[in-house]
């Protein structure tokens, strides 16, 4: 039976991390095992579990949109360097270019280099927000 517990992003006790909070994020997975994985949860060996959420953007246009490309990566060993990467990509649909931001978090574990997850999406104009976030909640200790 799994000891991941999915997380809400406003629970009492979850706590945040940006994307460009890289110390963060750096020190939340350096030293851990993901040891269960299931769509936009992953659970670590300590018992804490961490939603990757992209950033919702806007709700009536494209601006602030952000998706998770794929899956995120299950990695079973001890995670030993974390690296994380920022890039553009064009598209040109029927005449129409549009710039899409691309984040990459890339794990290193048994010498071995893994893209834990992607996130793309598209900035617009810039009010919307964008990245993702990591909302963690560590496990309850049992009384």
């Amino acid at each position: 039976m799994s000891d991941m517990q999915h997380v809400r992003p406003w629970t009492k006790g979850t706590t945040h991390i940006d994307h460009d909070d890289t110390d963060d994020i750096r020190a939340l997975l350096l030293g851990r095992r993901i040891v269960e994985v299931t769509d936009d949860h992953m659970l670590l060996d300590n018992g804490t579990t961490v939603l990757v959420a992209p950033n919702d953007g806007c709700g009536g246009c494209s601006s602030g949109g952000y998706w998770m490309v794929g899956d995120i990566a299950s990695v079973d060993n001890i995670i030993t360097t974390v690296e994380l990467d920022q890039t553009s990509r064009e598209t040109n649909h029927h005449g129409y270019k549009n710039t899409y931001s691309v984040y990459k978090v890339f794990v290193v574990a048994e010498d071995q280099r893994f893209n834990l997850f992607t996130i793309e999406g598209d900035d617009g104009n810039g009010y919307y927000g964008t990245g993702f976030t990591l909302h963690v909640r560590e496990q309850k200790e049992q009384q």
